[in-house]
């Protein structure tokens, strides 16, 4: 017995030969001679191995737990894998382009992937686990809080150049008052008096319109005199407003949006900041749609009572999923913190669960950061979505990529996954 390389490792194998001499029956009749009898074995030892997957269908028995289908681009090699036993547990429609680089499934794995990519294929394996089924979604206290969703109207604001000529002219008149009194010459007369201002660019009334407004106003004073006798000093004041290069534009309706619950879901209708912290959503949906910039970092959502995840083509979505020191700093343990950090969309399990509702369609613009969880939902991915800080991983009870959706990268450069998936069983085997 001896230590021997096998394929590319050193002194990763044992070699057993044996030998034995002994008198055949029909060859010692023959030769005279006894026979030598030789028997030669290699083993190899097999360290198990770990797998994480950016795709993960929970689902235990569903044929098409995931399926993979239309003209869609899967070319982020993080892996995807399927817990169904079914012998169609992962399914291959239409003419999808795909490079996950690896798939597992305790079920069977469509033949499509012997043909068309050079993925490592495990099928029937034994160790698939889903990471997250003994995690519960957290509630903290201010999340507890009921709230609603509003749009705040936007405020209309108006500039223009404005330049402002102001004139004061000096007249005197007598009277025993100025109402009734009549214009006379007085001899300390004084000199009219102007100025000018100019602005560029300034606020206005949002009724301003390109043109001159004159205003004027009067200021009387006694200057010499009593009873009829009396000399009044007016100051007539004329000022000629001009206004120039109006230009106006409303803000856009904006929501700043708080944790708490949101009873019957929240429906994103116009730009939307999402604040620290964890959303429940308890029933309804969060559905983001339209054109309209949808923000949050450290933000996690919690489904409940058939809640859902809409995201829909159009919108221009940047949401990061809550980190650890933020669960802290809201009395979670840090134990259950450092577990939960990263989820961004968490469906609680005592809920039914929706069919045909959580949906991501996605663009260019949409940017998911974090893990969306659905043990009891599947979920359509029908889009493009990005990373820029932290991988993003779907996991639901089945998963349906189709049409043209293109999924190109999972995580940042330099990121990988950390929730492991799978893990082969170490294992001796005969080689030669």
């Amino acid at each position: 017995m001896k230590l021997a390389n096998y394929s590319g490792g050193t002194n990763n194998s044992v070699i057993v030969s044996i030998a034995a001499r002994r008198s055949l029956p029909f060859s010692s009749m023959l030769t005279g001679h006894t026979t030598t009898v030789t028997a030669y074995a290699q083993a190899a030892y097999s360290e198990g191995k770990t797998f994480t997957s950016c795709l993960l269908a929970v689902d235990e028995d569903d044929s098409g737990a995931l399926i993979v289908g239309g003209s869609s681009v899967l070319t982020a090699s993080c892996g995807m894998a399927a817990l169904s036993n079914s012998p169609t547990s992962v399914i291959v429609n239409g003419s999808p382009t795909i490079d996950a680089g690896w798939v597992l499934s305790r079920g069977g794995i469509d033949d499509w992937f012997d043909t068309h990519t050079d993925d490592e294929i495990h099928e029937y394996m034994d160790g698939l686990k889903d990471p997250f089924v003994n995690l519960n979604p957290p509630n903290p206290y201010e999340s507890q809080t009921a709230r609603t969703y509003t749009c705040v109207k936007g405020k209309k604001t108006t500039k223009a150049n404005v330049t402002t000529n102001t004139q004061t002219v000096y007249t005197y008149w007598k009277g025993s008052n100025y109402e009734t009194a009549v214009q006379a010459n007085y001899n300390k007369n004084k000199n009219p008096t102007s100025s000018s201002t100019a602005q560029q660019y300034t606020i206005v009334s949002n009724e301003t319109v390109a043109g001159t407004v004159y205003t004027t106003t009067d200021v009387w004073r006694a200057v010499n005199g009593s009873s009829s006798n009396t000399i009044w000093e007016r100051a007539r004041t004329t000022v000629a407003t001009t206004y120039t290069d109006i230009s106006s534009w409303t803000d856009p309706d904006l929501a700043n949006t708080f944790p708490g619950t949101y009873t019957g879901g929240i429906k994103v209708g116009c730009q939307t900041t999402f604040a620290k912290g964890v959303y429940i959503i308890d029933g309804g949906g969060l559905e983001i749609s339209g054109q309209y910039e949808v923000s949050g970092s450290g933000v996690m959502f919690v489904l409940k009572n058939g809640a859902y995840v809409k995201i829909n083509g159009g919108s221009n979505v940047n949401l990061t999923a809550i980190q650890a020191s933020d669960l802290i700093a809201r009395g979670i343990s840090e134990a259950e913190a450092n577990k939960l950090a990263g989820m961004l969309v968490f469906e609680d399990r005592n809920s039914p669960g929706s069919t045909n509702k959580n949906n991501i369609n996605g663009n260019a613009s949409t940017v998911l950061n974090g893990t969306i969880y659905l043990p009891k939902s599947s979920v359509d991915f029908m889009g493009t979505a990005t990373v820029t800080s932290q991988c993003l991983m779907i996991a639901a009870a089945n998963i349906r990529i189709t049409g043209t959706a293109n999924m190109t990268t999972f995580c940042p450069g330099g990121s990988v996954l950390d929730d492991v998936v799978a893990t082969e069983i170490s294992k001796v085997k005969l080689v030669v």
